[in-house]
Order: C-alpha cells, then sequence, then structure tokens
C-alpha cells in the first residue's frame, strides 16, 4: 500500500509543477501579446496628451513632447540642400515664412522663429479658433512611418495642412519636425 500511496503523491507534485508551468508560459504570452499593442498605441497616446498640454494652455507640459531643438535642425536641414531631410515638400507659405525670417533676422532665424509658442500655433491652425478644445480633431492622418517615426498631418489635404513627426527616443515619443 506505501508503494501506491507514493505514487499518488508523484502524481499530485507532477501535476501542480506542470500547472505552474503552465501557468507561466500563459503569463508570458500574454504580455508578449500585449507588448506589440502598447507600442502601437505609444504615439497616439502621445498626441492625446499633447492635446491635452495645448488645450490646456500648458506649454511647460507640451515641451515634454516637443524636441525643440530637433524640429529646428530638421527645418536647416531642409534648407540645406546638400544634406538629407526628413521632412517632405513644403508649402509656398512656409517657405515665404522661413524666406522673410531669414530676411529680416540672418543666420539666427530659425532659432528665433521656432519657437515652443510657434510649435502650439502650427498645433492649432486648422482648429477654427476653437482654441480650448485642442487639436485631436484636426488629424486627417496620423500612422507609422517607420517603427521610430510616426506622421502626423492636422487638416486636409487641400488647405495647407500641418505635419509633425514624432520619433521615439526609449519608450518615449517626441515631436521632431513640424512643417506645413
Amino acid at each position: 500500500m506505501k508503494l501506491f500511496a507514493g505514487r499518488d503523491q508523484l502524481r499530485a507534485v507532477f501535476a501542480s509543477r506542470r500547472t505552474r508551468k503552465v501557468g507561466v508560459v500563459a503569463f508570458l504570452l500574454g504580455v508578449a501579446s500585449l507588448l506589440p499593442l502598447l507600442f502601437v498605441a505609444g504615439p497616439y497616446v502621445t498626441l492625446w496628451r499633447m492635446d491635452q498640454a495645448v488645450g490646456k494652455g500648458d506649454m511647460t507640459a507640451l515641451t515634454d513632447f516637443v524636441d525643440l531643438e530637433d524640429v529646428r535642425a530638421e527645418i536647416k536641414k531642409k534648407l540645406n540642400k546638400e544634406a538629407d531631410s526628413s521632412i517632405g515638400e513644403l508649402s509656398d507659405a512656409f517657405i515665404r515664412w522661413l524666406e522673410e525670417g531669414i530676411g529680416e533676422m540672418g543666420n539666427q532665424a530659425v532659432e528665433r522663429l521656432v519657437t515652443m509658442a510657434w510649435v502650439k500655433e502650427r498645433l492649432l491652425e486648422n482648429s477654427g479658433g476653437e482654441v480650448d478644445r485642442g487639436f485631436l480633431g484636426q488629424i486627417s492622418y496620423a500612422f507609422f512611418e517607420a517603427p521610430d517615426r510616426f506622421v502626423v498631418r492636422l487638416g486636409a489635404e487641400g488647405n495647407t495642412p500641418v505635419r509633425l513627426q514624432l520619433t521615439r527616443s526609449g519608450l518615449h515619443w517626441r515631436v521632431s519636425a513640424v512643417y506645413y
């Protein structure tokens, strides 16, 4: 009889180990299936948080989402015909704005013109004057261009839309280019 009792105990031990293994595997599969969802949701959450900051007029919070030096650097790259830039085709209005600034301020035009206030104005440019509602309602396109680059179009294509480019830095997404 002792022999049979030992077998039952062994079966119970192996069954509990198997149950634990299945639980661990299920947990790992659950986590692995959530990671892509979190990755895809990241830039959309950033846009929502930016919209909240803009709607509240919180410029300090907005600076957490915009890398102003990168925005300036991308504009300077676009102005330099020999440098590669991730900015797409510029509108005539954007080119006129830059030309006027360069004419008035010279080499420091981009640093003086491209400020957080300018970024906020661009975000709200197509809002129809409804500043407190933010800019989310103006998004006509928002999707990945690459695993670490997300592009956003604010406003309809025919109305000189504002374009944003967000790039991933670690786990966070930040605006790295603004143009129209």
